[in-house]
């Protein structure tokens, strides 16, 4: 266990150094554009957000069909993986959170609000397609929106500075 939080330590200081340079140069083309710092900041958002998942969908067929490990690992690893680095993208880039005191306590709170995202993804799909009959496609989609939306709210409060 020290291992694995040594590792995600420099992990972080790595992406902490690379992420001041790559937010200094978004700052710069987002000033020469005119967009206002808030919609900058939901588009940053929702950008992780698509990194995440563009991740998931590589891991999880990188280890399902490239190398041949059971499509629940896969998932379970590749959620782990979406996970981590939502959470480096959203706190040092989406909100531009430098502060390393309390990235382990952050890290605890963003794991259990994205726990409970995902309890309640399943828990409304279930709903929304067994009891109000919704095609499980739609469903879903309205509700990642709403998860969307709420997350966004959720994750700023987490790395609020």
């Amino acid at each position: 266990m020290f291992l694995v939080g040594y590792v995600l330590e420099i992990f972080i200081y790595l992406c902490y150094r690379f992420g001041s340079s790559l937010n200094n140069r978004f700052n710069q083309r987002r000033n020469q554009m005119a967009i206002p710092p808030r919609v900058s900041q939901v588009l940053r958002f929702l950008s992780a957000g698509g990194l995440g998942v563009l991740l998931y969908y590589l891991v999880l067929y990188g280890l399902t069909d490239l190398i041949g490990v059971c499509y629940i690992i896969s998932a379970v690893i590749a959620s782990i993986a979406n996970l981590i680095l939502s959470f480096i993208l959203q706190k040092f880039w989406t909100f531009e959170n430098k502060n390393r005191k309390n990235v382990r306590r952050q890290m605890i709170i963003y794991t259990t609000m994205w726990i409970l995202f995902l309890a309640a993804n399943l828990l409304l799909l279930y709903v929304m397609v067994e009891y109000a009959h919704f095609w499980y496609l739609a469903a879903q989609a309205i509700i990642t929106v709403v998860l969307t939306v709420t997350s966004y709210f959720a994750t700023k409060k987490i790395f609020a500075n």
